[in-house]
């Protein structure tokens, strides 16, 4: 039934460039909160066909494989303390479930969290859905606002952006979610990473009247499918051409300043060192899940931040020649102890994303780093970090797990 729907729906709309009369930034008050209800879009299915998980069943990394093909998409929900990936509590999902409920949630512990899956956008954020004492359930609404996907809380019936993590219709109105970090990624990388790891766990097929093995919108593993042409589906407010309109991006938001770090541009390159407002970040390949992870290059809090470099199967940078690794920890040389903080975003195809955030920065661009600086030491006439020659002493930022 939702298939003959979503294909009901799908052919009712033209196959070419959809867009609207109405752009604006992340909502900044009660005004652009209105503009989201007042822009939504139906789109033949609802809130009864698109059922949430709720504390579904899992299995072992070991058993999962069993059922599981390499090639297969597969998000996986990294929470738990501060610690090493390795170490944290994860939960990994495959995409081809998670396509027909988009919200599965959890609540286990004293704590709760959601991870949220919009296809037609290729959103995927996992939020922290505890709220005082407040357990928020969520589940798709059905309706798409810039073809990314709302979210109702079945508490108060407030309606969500998937995208934002804000509520902007209902009792909750104007309530933001906190991130959680997730990583998509294919299941031979997840499968190898973790197979050690005896507590991570993997979503079971649930046991409900849905065809798991098929997706209603393309699939992943075809190039002509709806991931990978140019074809929209529902309207956008506005098309960028900065990138390819299904551009694999990481959104990332600190202090209201936003970017869209281009995932294969990343990947291809191995390190990105950039700019977000005033905060100087690194983009790296985390070659082990084949995953992008983005940390905060100012270690030592007054002095300039370093410049990341790759280095055979880590990282160094510029100026101590310290060897970082794929989380953050510096392992040898000067800044031996100290760790950069990792920084977490929202998957999502570049056509919606730049259509929910039009004032959003992009990696490529004008914030990057020149390779002219890595090679040579120097950027606008300045030696970097000419401040951090020699041991690094009491830095503020050491590994706080060990």
């Amino acid at each position: 039934m939702y298939k003959k729907k979503f294909i009901t729906a799908l052919l009712s709309l033209s196959c070419c460039f959809y867009t609207t009369n109405y752009a604006f930034s992340f909502p900044k008050n009660k005004q652009d909160l209105t503009k989201i209800a007042e822009n939504l879009v139906v789109t033949g299915v609802d809130s009864s066909t698109i059922t949430a998980l709720v504390n579904p069943e899992f299995t072992t990394v070991s058993l999962a494989s069993m059922a599981l093909d390499d090639s297969e998409q597969v998000f996986i929900v990294a929470s738990g303390t501060l610690k090493p990936l390795k170490e944290r509590e994860v939960i990994i999902i495959p995409q081809r479930i998670m396509v027909w409920h988009e919200v599965l949630n959890m609540i286990e512990s004293e704590k709760a969290y959601a991870l949220t899956y919009s296809p037609i956008s290729a959103g995927l954020a996992a939020y922290n859905t505890k709220r005082d004492k407040l357990y928020l359930q969520l589940q798709s609404d059905g309706r798409q606002y810039n073809a990314n996907s709302i979210l109702v809380d079945l508490n108060t019936n407030s309606r969500w952006s998937q995208m934002y993590g804000l509520s902007f219709m209902g009792t909750l109105a104007g309530m933001g979610l906190e991130l959680i970090p997730t990583y998509w990624t294919t299941w031979d990388k997840a499968k190898n990473f973790f197979i050690d790891k005896p507590d991570a766990r993997v979503l079971l097929t649930p046991r409900a009247n849905k065809r798991y093995g098929t997706d209603p919108y393309g699939s992943y593993m075809n190039p002509e499918s709806f991931y990978y042409n140019d074809q929209l589906i529902y309207p956008v407010s506005r098309i960028d051409t900065r990138m390819g309109l299904k551009e694999m991006v990481i959104g990332l938001e600190i202090d209201k300043e936003f970017t869209a770090i281009n995932i294969n541009y990343v990947k291809k390159k191995g390190v990105v060192n950039f700019f977000l407002g005033k905060k100087a970040l690194v983009a790296v390949h985390d070659t082990r899940l084949d995953v992008v992870r983005i940390f905060d290059r100012t270690v030592w809090y007054g002095k300039d931040p370093l410049v990341i470099r790759k280095e055979n199967k880590n990282f160094s940078d510029l100026q101590t020649k310290s060897t970082w690794d794929f989380d953050g920890v510096c392992r040898k040389g000067n800044y031996l102890g100290s760790y950069m903080k990792e920084y977490f975003g929202v998957y999502a195809f570049w056509y919606s994303y730049a259509a929910n955030n039009p004032e959003t920065d992009t990696i490529p661009g004008k914030s990057e780093v020149p390779d002219s600086a890595l090679e040579t030491g120097v950027t606008d006439n300045k030696v970097i970090g000419e401040d951090l020659k020699g041991p690094v002493e009491n830095s503020s930022m050491g590994v706080p797990w060990n």
